[in-house]
């Protein structure tokens, strides 16, 4: 049986390990890839359930290294992540609705907004604002998921960010032109 500072690492030790991280990994994965994310998360606890007597004491971040791991074998393998992106850019969204869901078409609109603003950015960058805004990682956290020093991620994470907000502020101002000149104005 294999152990890990004395505790075995049983079926029992791995329900309960499934049950603390699943939705996590899970939430993480269909951020990324809606379509793969249960063959995504089927394969990062297939691959811990392998690798549990090595397993470090900070089990999540370790976890999310894996999830990225298999995301990027599985973007190799296809086209999914051009055919999602292909998708958001399809989508539209009536604002001129006087219904209530009015709100949830403004959240959607932001969503939108976000993803073609990290659609622009590196691939580099847009994960680390997704590890820190989304997975609400902290630093040493996210060090460990990209496999950098936190030094490292503290500046590049900084980088990232103000390149994400002069992005955010250009589309803004466009969209805001083009309302004004629909507008007549």
């Amino acid at each position: 049986m294999k152990t890990h500072n004395g505790v075995p690492r049983d079926e029992a030790w791995f329900e309960a390990f499934f049950k603390t991280h699943h939705a996590k990994i899970r939430a993480y994965a269909l951020r990324r890839d809606p379509q793969a994310a249960d063959d995504i998360v089927a394969q990062v606890f297939e691959t811990a359930w392998r690798h549990r007597d090595r397993l470090p004491d900070h089990e999540l971040p370790w976890l999310y290294r894996t999830a990225s791991n298999h995301l990027l074998h599985s973007y190799r393998d296809s086209t999914r992540h051009m055919a999602r992106e292909a998708r958001f850019e399809a989508v539209e969204f009536s604002s001129a609705t006087t219904n209530p869901t009015d709100d949830i078409a403004d959240r959607l609109d932001q969503v939108e907004l976000v993803e073609s603003v990290l659609a622009e950015m590196s691939e580099s960058d847009a994960e680390l604002l997704k590890l820190w805004a989304w997975e609400q990682l902290e630093i040493f956290e996210i060090a460990h998921v990209v496999d950098c020093s936190v030094a490292t991620v503290r500046v590049r994470l900084h980088r990232a960010r103000k390149r994400c907000e002069i992005l955010l502020n250009q589309k803004h101002a466009h969209t805001r032109a083009a309302e004004l000149s629909e507008q007549g104005m």
